[in-house]
């Protein structure tokens, strides 16, 4: 029997961390940027909206602060230079980037199901069935280290490709995708528009925040004084 995608159901409460306004802003990508992989985000669809969540808040900080980390060759770069108090270190989070930013748990509201993309099945399943967008990436077997790898082009393909899948009727089949972080065991979720969110609680970040902490701790992180 033909591997199916595996399909799951997002948990009851979502996690983000965003910009104060808007809440729950979809994010958007442009055509032009969809084939630059150092632009937009790992599952967004050119020319449509996604929405990224995490189940947990750790998961929400850390998908946000990971830009933050501190980069090999600018640590090293630093570590040369005459130390300036004045200058922000790698790895230090300014104060008015917590103050500019909440964190907010939201729902999805009678959602399609969402596409594992985690899953062996899945990727068997996409190997067979949407096999011109791996071809053009050069890949001839799917896998989890080609969904969690470096192409942002590839991840952004297949997820347009389960985007578009619709049935008789043309309704949409998905309401997203559900993907592990590639920063460490955090569970995430990326919601195509069409898809409805009700916005649960919204609280501003505290520097000594556990599930904040805990993050900055695991990558080496801390908060400027």
């Amino acid at each position: 029997m033909p591997a199916e995608l595996v399909l799951v159901d997002p948990p009851a409460e979502l996690w983000r961390v965003e910009r104060a306004e808007p809440a729950l802003r979809f994010s958007q990508l442009s055509l032009v940027d969809a084939t630059n992989d150092r632009a937009g985000n790992r599952f967004d669809v050119p020319g449509a909206g996604v929405l990224y969540g995490a189940t947990h808040p750790e998961g929400g900080y850390a998908e946000t602060l990971a830009g933050f980390r501190p980069r090999a060759a600018l640590v090293r770069a630093l570590s040369t230079m005459e130390s300036d108090p004045g200058r922000v270190r790698p790895g230090e989070i300014d104060q008015e980037w917590l103050i500019s930013r909440r964190l907010r748990s939201f729902a999805t509201v009678s959602a399609l199901p969402f596409v594992d993309v985690e899953s062996p099945f899945t990727h068997t399943h996409l190997t067979r069935a949407a096999g011109d967008v791996l071809m053009q990436a050069g890949i001839e077997n799917l896998d989890v280290a080609h969904i969690r790898g470096p192409s942002r082009r590839l991840t952004r393909s297949l997820a347009a490709w389960l985007y578009s899948r619709t049935d008789a009727q043309g309704n949409p089949l998905y309401a997203g995708i559900r993907y592990m972080s590639r920063l460490g065991e955090f569970e995430c979720w990326a919601i195509f528009d069409g898809t409805a969110v009700e916005l649960r609680t919204s609280s501003s970040l505290h520097p000594f925040d556990d599930r904040l902490t805990s993050v900055l701790e695991l990558f080496g992180m801390s908060i400027r004084t």
